[in-house]
């Protein structure tokens, strides 16, 4: 059986989005406090699929995963 699905928004719940709009690929900030550690707990019981404005866009995805894989190794 597989697990719930727990949607998160990207920037503003797990990025901290802080700093101004530069463009898709640019994530300038660090993750909102706790938020890395409620997604690896949520992992245990949720997939957890993250979602932003910037999913449109390649580039912008790309950059979401490295900036996880940096935060959330």
């Amino acid at each position: 059986m597989s697990k719930p699905i727990l949607c998160l928004d990207f920037d503003g719940v797990i990025h901290s989005y802080t700093s101004p709009w530069v463009n898709s690929q640019t994530i300038l900030d660090p993750p909102t406090e706790g938020a890395i550690m409620f997604m690896l707990v949520a992992l245990k019981h949720f997939d957890v699929v993250i979602y932003s404005s910037r999913s449109k866009d390649m580039r912008g995805r790309i950059a979401m995963k490295s900036w996880l894989k940096e935060h959330a190794g």
